[in-house]
């Protein structure tokens, strides 16, 4: 039918040549990864989609979520427990810890208003035994 032309050895050069001049050869590029910074070698044509998508020197650099969660962290439990041990401040209680607003506003969620309390601390200090926990509370945001 086309009486073999498009298999000579000819033709695919050319074809190759073609392809060479749209997207570049294929050769090895040198690429620093957006997450660690560490350089990586990708092989491909330069002038492509994938080369410009080649932004990472692994699968597990390209998943790491860890800056966004850093950068966008909302919940105030989060943010305590990443700044403070997960047990009450005074007694050093760990089974189970609430997190207590120093300046009693819930929409400051700073690591410095935050404090981890154990439930009976926590209760002590929203009753008439405030004074017994309030020096300690005082104490440790100093400290």
């Amino acid at each position: 039918m086309n009486n073999g032309k498009y298999h000579t050895k000819e033709y695919k050069e050319k074809q190759q040549q073609k392809t060479d001049r749209q997207y570049g050869p294929v050769k090895d590029h040198n690429k620093s990864c957006e997450r660690c910074g560490q350089a990586f070698v990708w092989t491909g044509r330069g002038k492509t989609k994938a080369f410009d998508r080649a932004r990472f020197c692994s699968r597990s650099c390209a998943n790491n979520r860890q800056d966004y969660w850093d950068k966008n962290i909302s919940n105030y439990r989060t943010i305590a427990f990443k700044h403070n041990k997960k047990e009450c401040a005074i007694c050093g209680f760990d089974k189970i810890v609430e997190i207590h607003h120093i300046d009693e506003d819930n929409k400051n969620n700073s690591p410095e208003n935050l404090i981890p309390l154990c439930p009976n601390h926590h209760r002590m200090y929203h009753s008439k035994h405030k004074h017994e926990v309030e020096e300690f509370i005082s104490e440790w945001k100093r400290g």
